[in-house]
C-alpha cells in the first residue's frame, strides 16, 4: 500500500510542477504555444494534481 501512496505523491509532484511551468510560460509575452493552449495545460495539470491529492486523502482514510 505504501508503494501506491509513493507513486501518487510523485504523480502529484509532477502535475504541480507542470502547472507551475505552464503558468510561468503564460507570463511571457511571446511564446510559441498560444495562450489558450497554455491555460488549458495549466488547468489540466492543476486539476489532476487536485484529484491525486483527493485520492491520497481517501486512501489515507482507508488505512
Amino acid at each position: 500500500m505504501s508503494v501506491i501512496i509513493m507513486v501518487l505523491l510523485i504523480l502529484c509532484a509532477v502535475f504541480t510542477a507542470g502547472s507551475f511551468y505552464y503558468l510561468r510560460l503564460l507570463g511571457y509575452s511571446a511564446s510559441y504555444p498560444p495562450k489558450r493552449v497554455l491555460k488549458q495545460k495549466a488547468l489540466f495539470c492543476t486539476g489532476s494534481a487536485g484529484l491525486v491529492l483527493l485520492l491520497l486523502f481517501f486512501i489515507q482514510l482507508l488505512i
